[in-house]
C-alpha cells in the first residue's frame, strides 16, 4: 500500500507527499480523548473504516491522545451526521467518519442533514471504485454496444437513489433508457435480482464485483459494461486500480462514439464519481477547530500511514486501495470548491425528478 496517493490523480508523483504542517504542540492533544462519530451501524464498510483509524491515529499524534469510535446511528446517518454539525465543540476533539454516499448527500444539500462540507476539513480518506454489467442470458447480446442498439427494455434496482448516483449518472451520459425498479434494500439485493435474470444491469463496488459478478462473467451469463473509474485532476479518466483490466467509462463511450463524452451528464458524472469513490470512507473535522488541532491531526495521519502495523491493517479492509492522507486530501478539497454550482443543480434536479429526492437549497 502507498501512503499519501489520491487515486483521481491517475499519474504517479502528480500527487506526492504533502508539505508537513508545522510541527504540532505536544501538548494539545495531550492527556486528551478524541472521538469518532460514526454514523452508522457497526459492521458496516464505514464503521470499519473509522474503527482502523481509531485504533492506529492516536499512536501517531503528538501528544498520544486516546482515540475512541463511537455509532450514532439513526435516519439513514442524519442523526450523528447532524450531532456533529451542530451540537459538538469546535475543538478538535470530535471527528466524524462519512461514507462517500453520505458526502454527496451532504454536498448536495439532502433535506433534513446539517452536515455541510464547505464547513469540514478531510483527516484522512480511504477512496473504492464500482463496476457496472449486464446480464447477458436477460438481454440476449454480448456487448454493451450491442445492448445500447437493442430493443432490451433495460432495468436497474434502485435502493437508496441517492446511494446509486454514480451508476445513475453514468447512464445519462450514455442516454440509456432504462426503467428503474424501486424497492431494494441495498446493493446485495441488486446484485441477487441481477444474478437470477430480474435485472438487465447493475453495479457494485469493486471488490464485491470481484466477489461476486466475475463467477457470472466466467460462466458466460453476464458482461462487464464499464469500470465506473476515476477522474484525474485534468479530467481524464483513470482506470480502477482493483480492476486495471476494465475499461472505464470513458474508454467505452469513446470506443462506440469515436469520440470522449461531453456535456452536462459527463460534467456531473465527473463530480459525483470522484466524491463518491474517492472519499469510500472519509473521517472529517471542523475547519475553524484551532490550528494546533490541525497540525496535529495532519502529522499524525503523515506518520500513521508509513507505519507497518497500520499499512498491513488497512490492507485487509480496503482491499487494493490506497489510503488518502496529506495532498491528497487537499486535491478531494479543492475539487468539492471547484464543482460548478449549475452542475450541482443538474444532479439535484435529475434525483428529484426522476426519484423525487428533496434537498434544502
Amino acid at each position: 500500500m502507498k501512503p499519501n496517493t489520491l487515486i483521481a490523480a491517475g499519474v504517479a508523483g502528480m500527487v506526492g507527499f504533502a508539505a508537513f504542517a508545522a510541527p504540532a504542540q505536544a501538548d494539545y492533544y495531550e492527556g486528551q480523548t478524541i472521538r469518532i462519530i460514526i454514523p452508522f451501524s457497526a459492521g458496516g464498510g464505514t464503521d470499519t473504516f473509522g474503527r482502523l483509524i481509531a485504533q492506529h491515529l492516536g499512536n501517531h499524534i503528538p501528544g498520544n491522545p486516546t482515540v475512541v469510535a463511537e455509532n450514532v446511528t439513526g435516519a439513514g446517518g442524519l442523526l450523528g451526521s447532524n450531532e456533529f454539525a451542530e451540537r459538538v465543540e469546535k475543538d478538535g476533539m470530535t471527528l466524524i467518519t462519512a461514507s462517500g454516499h453520505l458526502n454527496l448527500r451532504a454536498f448536495l444539500g439532502l433535506e433534513g442533514l446539517r452536515l455541510n462540507l464547505e464547513e469540514l476539513t478531510p483527516v484522512v480518506a480511504g477512496p473504492m471504485g464500482h463496476v457496472t454489467a449486464f446480464n447477458t442470458q436477460t438481454s440476449g447480446v454480448s456487448t454493451f454496444a450491442e445492448l445500447l442498439e437493442s430493443d432490451v427494455r433495460i432495468t436497474k434496482g434502485i435502493t437508496d437513489p441517492v446511494g446509486l448516483v454514480e451508476s445513475i449518472v453514468a447512464l445519462e451520459v450514455f442516454g440509456v433508457d432504462y426503467r428503474a425498479v424501486p424497492g431494494y434494500g441495498g446493493r446485495g439485493d441488486t446484485r441477487v435480482a441481477f444474478e437470477r435474470g430480474e435485472l438487465v444491469i447493475n453495479s457494485q463496488s469493486t471488490p464485491a464485483f470481484n466477489a461476486r459478478v466475475q463467477p457470472l462473467i466466467d460462466e458466460g451469463t453476464a458482461e462487464v459494461a464499464y469500470a465506473i473509474g476515476f477522474i484525474d485532476a485534468d479530467g481524464n479518466p483513470v482506470r480502477d486500480p482493483a480492476a486495471p483490466d476494465l475499461p472505464t467509462l470513458a474508454e467505452v463511450y469513446q470506443e462506440i462514439h469515436g469520440e470522449m463524452p461531453s456535456g452536462e451528464a459527463w460534467e456531473a458524472y465527473k463530480v459525483v464519481a470522484n466524491l463518491v469513490q474517492n472519499t469510500r470512507g472519509t473521517i472529517w473535522v471542523h475547519s475553524d477547530v484551532p490550528q494546533e488541532a490541525h497540525d496535529a491531526l495532519r502529522q499524525g495521519v503523515d506518520a500513521m500511514v508509513l507505519d507497518p502495523e497500520f499499512i498491513e491493517a488497512a490492507g485487509n479492509i480496503l482491499e487494493g486501495y490506497d489510503i488518502i492522507s496529506g495532498s491528497g486530501l487537499d486535491q478531494i478539497k479543492a475539487e468539492l470548491d471547484a464543482a460548478p454550482a449549475e452542475i450541482v443543480t443538474w444532479v439535484q434536479d435529475l434525483l428529484t425528478n426522476n426519484f423525487e429526492v428533496s434537498f434544502d437549497r
